[in-house]
Order: structure tokens, then C-alpha cells, then sequence
């Protein structure tokens, strides 16, 4: 059940991670969330202004029915990021499985819905933080796992990708300060693309995200272009708010995947950029 008033986009918090128990803790501390009074599954529910937190006992990736609880216009999932790496990073990416697999959340082959506009604004206000968290990488990965069910769209924020990554209260605050800063002076992009090619971590379209004037509904790596079909294809663009137009192209990135996404680009109409 919603709080009085319509929030326009619900934080989300698993009590299983600790990553999200810490951005939850610093948007509580630091932002001035307050309790609703409304729990989700005995769980409180907190508001600042028009935002909502809401955490819950599942895994971050298998939530409950949020839909039942909420009618916002989107979802920002606040987790931990795992890599054999170790590497410190806070990530961000949309959701989807490209597989028949469905192994962290989500359906097979489903693509989770998207406005492109809360990726890219939010890799802008954590690029400006990257001097707080110095050793920390700032990068976008590819679309991957779940939920891709939900009726609103979503975005994954992450820390990673240790234990004590997760639990570092700096990166915590940055995060919730970039989360604050990019939905309270959210920008409207008008060019979106799909980025195409590279390894899960592109720092070509990170760079086009932070710098350039390119949003992104979702970013299919290397490795998943053998799978990815006009069915695919068809389900970002109907799952993106916003009309998905271009086709980016990590061209090297493509490796001997670039008749095919040509072919696809052009059945489409999706005028292609090469970065």
C-alpha cells in the first residue's frame, strides 16, 4: 500500500546485502528519509519529499511483488556487486537475460523495463564523486539478470565488489548522494540508443554515457550477441520509455558479430554511431 501522496520513483533495499544496507543506511542518516508509518512485509517503509525506501528479506535480484505495493514511475535497486576481480568499483546497469538461463533472477530471454534517462543521469552524478572514492572504479556494465518483470522500469546502483567494499561507508554516501542528486536534477535525453559489442565492463559507452549526449536503453556485450535475435531486439525497444533510435557500436568490440547486428540495425531502422 502506498504512503499518502504518489512518489515518483521507489528506492529499494535488500536486508540480505549488505551493500544495500549501507546505501540505505546513509540515505536515512544523511537524506532526512523519514518512516511512513507503512511497512512491506513487516518491513518500513521511509519518504523523503517524493521518493520512497523500501527494503524487504529477499534477494536483491528476486524481490517481492513490487507492483503490488507501488504504482511509481520507476525503481532504483540499491546491491552489492560481485566480481572474481575484486576490484573496487560502483557500478550501474539495466536488467535482462539474453539466455535461456534465468540463474540470478528474472525470466529466460526477458529484457526488464527501462527509461534510459535515470542510467545516464545517474553515471553523471557518481562521475562527479569519483575524487570521494578515488579507489574506486566508476563504470556501467552490461544489461544483465533480474527482475525483468516488473511494470515500471529499473536500474541496479552497486558497490563492489568485496566484502568491505560493501560495508564502506563512504561508498555508501556517495552512492546515496548520486542516487539523490540524479533523480532530483534529472535531465531528459533525447538521442537513445542500444550499445552493442565490448566486454561487460565498456568503457567506451561509459564514456559516451558520462560525457556524451547518448543515452542508453541497454548495453548487449560480446559475448551475448550470438544470442540476441529481433525478438530481442523488438522487446528493448518496446520495454524503453523513451523512442530508442541509434544502434552504438563498439565496432572492434563486435568481433564476428558485425553482419548480424548490421542486419538487425537496418530491420529495425536504428541509424548506427561507431564508437
Amino acid at each position: 500500500m502506498m504512503p499518502q501522496g504518489s512518489p515518483t520513483k521507489v528506492l529499494v533495499s535488500s536486508l540480505k546485502d549488505p551493500a544495500s544496507r549501507n546505501i540505505a543506511r546513509a540515505l536515512i542518516e544523511k537524506h532526512g528519509f523519514n518512516s511512513t508509518g507503512v511497512s512491506l512485509k513487516g518491513n518500513p517503509v521511509y519518504q523523503k519529499d517524493s521518493f520512497l525506501l523500501a527494503s524487504f528479506e529477499e534477494e536483491i535480484v528476486r524481490p517481492p511483488d513490487l507492483d503490488a505495493y507501488f504504482n511509481p514511475l520507476a525503481y532504483m535497486f540499491l546491491s552489492r556487486h560481485v566480481a572474481d576481480s575484486g576490484i573496487p568499483s560502483l557500478t550501474a546497469h539495466t536488467t535482462g537475460n539474453f539466455s535461456k538461463e534465468a540463474k540470478f533472477g528474472g525470466n529466460p530471454r526477458e529484457i526488464g523495463r527501462v527509461n534510459p534517462d535515470l542510467l545516464k543521469n545517474y553515471m553523471i552524478s557518481l562521475a562527479k564523486r569519483r575524487e570521494i572514492v578515488g579507489g574506486y572504479q566508476v563504470t556501467i556494465e552490461a544489461t544483465h539478470h533480474g527482475p525483468t518483470s516488473l511494470l515500471r522500469p529499473l536500474l541496479f546502483v552497486e558497490i563492489g565488489s568485496s566484502e568491505k567494499n560493501w560495508d564502506d561507508p563512504v561508498a555508501g554516501e556517495v552512492v546515496a548522494d548520486a542516487v539523490m542528486d540524479s533523480l532530483t536534477t534529472a535531465r531528459s535525453w533525447d538521442k537513445v540508443g542500444i550499445g552493442f559489442g565490448g566486454t561487460h565492463y565498456s568503457e567506451k559507452f561509459n564514456d559516451l554515457l558520462i560525457e556524451g549526449d547518448v543515452a542508453l536503453a541497454a548495453v548487449v556485450p560480446r559475448y551475448a550477441l550470438e544470442l540476441f535475435d529481433p525478438e530481442m531486439l523488438g522487446q528493448v525497444i518496446q520495454k524503453s520509455t523513451k523512442p530508442v533510435r541509434y544502434a552504438v557500436l563498439d565496432w572492434k568490440g563486435l568481433s564476428n558479430h558485425k553482419d548480424k547486428v548490421n542486419k538487425l540495425c537496418e530491420q529495425f531502422g536504428l541509424e548506427m554511431i561507431r564508437v
